[in-house]
């Protein structure tokens, strides 16, 4: 079985700054920072941050989704059109019997001010386990967005 999920969530940070804390590795270790019991650390295991870099991220003991530490492949970052590709290639929700998982994260410039974040999961998964599809909380996208433009807005006020 084949679907998708899709999620947006406006945030008060300009598009281009929330951009440039989303695009890449720098998002895990901030929501790492900020939400350490959801995301555990971040451990680059291939490449520079970019494109094709796997990272390892250690699964915090009462994940839901899975025991083991979740690897993921960037697959694509997309400076110009502000959009990301990260791929579950190993453990969390593909121990739960997913074949295939993508994020993608849009970032959408609503005024300068204001940003649209369009969060897409793809999944694969055998239609036995049809039901595990329930367990991609797409809550958790709008919980990390909103989590990183707090952060965003609270290191201007302290930079000012």
């Amino acid at each position: 079985m084949k679907g998708q999920m899709v999620v947006e969530t406006t945030v008060k940070v300009a598009a281009e700054e929330f951009w440039d804390a989303y695009r890449d590795i720098k998002r895990v270790r901030i929501l790492h920072e900020l939400l350490g019991e959801m995301v555990g650390e971040p451990r680059v295991e291939h490449g520079d941050g970019g494109v094709g870099t796997i990272v390892s991220i250690a699964n915090p003991p009462e994940a839901f989704w899975g025991k083991s530490d979740t690897k993921e492949l960037y697959r694509m970052i997309d400076d110009e059109k502000r959009i990301t590709e990260v791929e579950f290639i190993e453990g969390g929700l593909k121990d739960l019997g997913f074949d295939y998982l993508l994020t993608r994260a849009e970032i959408i410039e609503k005024d300068p001010q204001t940003t649209i974040v369009k969060s897409t999961v793809d999944y694969e998964i055998d239609d036995k386990l049809a039901h595990k599809v329930s367990l991609v909380k797409m809550e958790y996208f709008q919980t990390a967005i909103e989590a990183i433009a707090k952060y965003l807005n609270t290191e201007r006020k302290t930079n000012a």
